[in-house]
């Protein structure tokens, strides 16, 4: 159940920023609006998971995924630039991330 919550939780992360980023300041309501109820829903879900998985392991799949996430719609969706170095480190963070699930399920 805690990977679940998980998931759900770097779902509406990257949900809340990206309606952010179409808030465009606040000028666009709806969206503000999206983003902040999809942040409630990330910091209410976020806490389901700490029930049933560790805390460490959990903030760090969290921030690297939604990381990832939101640098890959940034690119897709955004057309935002970017160089061969910025996406090593991003590769490195996803790198991580399975590292670290890895080491979860070993254990």
């Amino acid at each position: 159940m805690g990977y679940f919550y998980l998931i759900l939780t770097i779902v509406f992360e990257t949900i809340a920023i990206i309606s952010m980023k179409e808030a465009n300041g606040m000028l666009h309501k709806g969206w503000l609006i999206a983003g902040v109820v999809a942040y409630g829903l990330t910091f209410y879900l976020l806490t389901m998971a700490l029930n049933y998985l560790p805390m460490g392991y959990t903030n760090a799949v969290w921030a690297g995924s939604s990381t990832f996430l939101v640098y890959l719609a940034g690119i897709l969706w955004y057309k935002e630039k970017t160089s061969l170095l910025e996406l090593f480190f991003v590769a490195c963070i996803l790198i991580g991330i399975i590292g670290l699930n890895y080491m979860q399920k070993t254990q």
